[in-house]
């Protein structure tokens, strides 16, 4: 970055710093400024749904070191129609001031990601790595599809509402038990979605509880969450839900048989508060706030509960607190499902998978391989993936976005899997991957081609800041969609592998959003809505001619190597007559 940007960006930054801390929210007493934006949250998202409530939950995590810290003051007060507009107007440039921080944090860090132009009324600033906006819309996009595919055979919302509609809250009648048992259906659905990958009665030590018990009190206020959600729709009565403490300590203990102080423990790691502000844990991480005064109550909004992802936030939360527990208990243990978990995709459309790979008996130099995915293919020989694994916490914000480029991140697979390349092309490199290939032989030659390709798969990054690079990046959520619909049909994998990027550049929308910061205008591109992409859905398992097709294939004379005209550079002629057998 040139001096002369790097300085106009710093004054900016101090600009838009200094208008943050003078928004008249900041100075109005804490306790009620908290409750007022909650309750702005929830009727947003119940007017306009979460994910279109998302710019008052950017702004509520900016503002959020303020409302918990249990500052005396006046207002706002609720019946003046101006004091809440004056909240709407503080939230919607948090909001704002939430986007340009992060677009700060990628210019910082990686240069050339993103253009400004400055003049003497007017800031914009623009994608100038298309990875950035194709990121956005790809997790943007699997949200979406995943959630339809993981919900499309729940269907009882309609009958919760009406079970609902004229019961007293927080009254056990007939009505609620019938809806209650829907409502853990519908929890225990979401839990499933969401991103862990630790076993829900996984013994692991967090820091003076188990996950199990974590998991179990998380899964009770989920619940609760979805109860009020509901009951806002059915009865119109939506708002914050607001708990005493040791109420919910109360019910965990009584419930779930998890001691007070154990219970205590894991709400400190749930909840929002002055310590999490003083320790510097980013307020995105949190669904819950609790009130700054001694013995204040935890602030719920349920339609941000019920759709926040907590199971990982918490693992977020321990990582920063407790970097050593999570590495001791969490890291590895994460690590290893995330491998077995995209390995169970791949094979769950009948791939032929090899997980954690090691190869020290040819080079200790060399890194293992994560994983191998081995296609037979009867008209050719086999297509072979070498897959290498990273980063399986997926990010919140930027700076966790930016970890990506760290050497032991995502950057670290490409250097990995160009060794491995440079090694398969040895000659003990083809006899590695003869050992790799099913004892029983191909089913149809003796002979035949074995095509490489290369992959990292990633639990959220798409390939953001890695757009110049030839090998492709996907996330485990993509992959998994995309195996879902290939019906094994590695052609169709590679073909959307190949063409993902400018298949998704031409279905994402962007949008310029513009705020003032005084005499001066603030313009910034965003993705916005637009057509989902879906991919194509593929019939090769269930084609009911392939046999015969195949057959007809091998009845001509045709041979895998009549495909090529000359020898592809990755593609390995193998001799399975001369492969050493076990």
């Amino acid at each position: 970055m040139a001096p002369e940007q790097k300085q106009q960006l710093k004054e900016f930054e101090e600009r838009l710093d200094a208008a943050s801390l003078c928004l008249l929210s900041r100075q109005w007493g804490s306790t009620a400024t908290l409750h007022a934006a909650s309750e702005l949250f929830e009727v947003g998202a119940f007017q306009n749904g979460p994910d279109n409530a998302g710019f008052l939950d950017r702004g509520y995590s900016i503002l959020a070191s303020h409302f918990v810290a249990g500052s005396a003051g006046e207002g706002p007060e609720p019946s003046k129609g101006t004091d809440l507009r004056q909240i709407m107007d503080d939230l919607a440039f948090a909001s704002h001031y939430f986007m340009i921080r992060e677009y700060l944090y990628y210019s910082y860090n990686v240069p050339g990601s993103m253009s400004w132009s400055f003049s003497a009324d007017r800031v914009e600033v623009r994608f100038a790595d298309p990875s950035i906006p194709r990121q956005f819309f790809t997790i943007h996009n699997d949200q979406i599809l995943g959630s339809k595919h993981h919900f499309r055979d729940f269907n009882h919302s309609a009958e919760i509402m009406q079970l609902l509609k004229d019961e007293p809250e927080g009254v056990v009648t007939p009505n609620f038990e019938a809806a209650d048992l829907f409502i853990q259906r519908e929890a225990d659905l979401k839990l499933a979605a969401y991103f862990s990958l630790i076993p829900i009665d996984s013994q692991i030590d967090l820091g003076g509880y188990t996950y199990e018990q974590f998991f179990e009190l998380y899964r009770m206020l989920l619940i609760k969450a979805l109860y009020h959600r509901y009951l806002a729709r059915a009865q119109n009565a939506v708002g914050a839900i607001y708990m005493p403490e040791k109420d919910l300590l109360r019910a965990a203990e009584e419930e779930l048989g998890i001691p007070l102080n154990v219970a205590e423990r894991i709400l400190k790691d749930l909840v929002y508060d002055k310590g999490a502000t003083g320790g510097r844990v980013d307020a995105s991480y949190f669904s819950l706030m609790r009130e700054g005064e001694a013995g204040g109550q935890i602030v719920m909004r349920p339609h941000h509960f019920a759709t926040a992802e907590g199971l990982v936030n918490v693992l977020r939360v321990i990582a920063q607190r407790r970097p050593r527990t999570f590495l001791d208990q969490a890291s590895n243990l994460i690590g290893n499902a995330f491998v077995q978990r995209v390995k169970s995709a791949w094979e769950s459309e009948g791939f032929i998978c090899r997980s954690e790979v090691s190869l020290r008996e040819y080079d200790p130099s060399l890194p293992d391989i994560d994983l191998l995915v081995i296609s037979v293919e009867p008209t050719l020989g086999y297509v072979i993936y070498v897959c290498e694994l990273k980063s399986p916490i997926p990010p919140r914000w930027a700076k966790d976005q930016l970890r990506v480029l760290n050497k032991d991140s995502i950057s670290k697979a490409f250097r990995q899997l160009e060794a491995l390349r440079k090694f398969i092309r040895t000659e003990q490199g083809i006899r590695f991957l003869s050992r790799m290939l099913p004892g029983e032989g191909h089913p149809n030659y003796e002979n035949f081609v074995v095509a490489l390709d290369y992959l990292v798969i990633t639990s959220d990054n798409a390939g953001m800041f890695f757009g110049t690079e030839s090998v492709k990046v996907i996330n485990f959520r993509t992959l998994e969609r995309l195996l879902r619909r290939s019906d094994g049909d590695m052609q169709l994998i590679q073909e959307v592998l190949a063409t993902y990027a400018e298949n998704a550049d031409a279905a994402l929308v962007t949008t310029m959003a513009e705020f003032r910061i005084g005499d001066l205008t603030v313009a910034y591109e965003g993705v916005t809505e637009g057509p989902l992409l879906e991919f194509p859905q593929g019939n090769w398992r269930s084609w009911s001619e392939r046999d015969e097709a195949v057959k007809a294939f091998i009845a001509d004379g045709l041979h895998p190597h009549h495909v090529f005209e000359h020898r592809a550079p990755d593609a390995v002629v193998i001799d399975h007559t001369k492969r050493p057998r076990k």
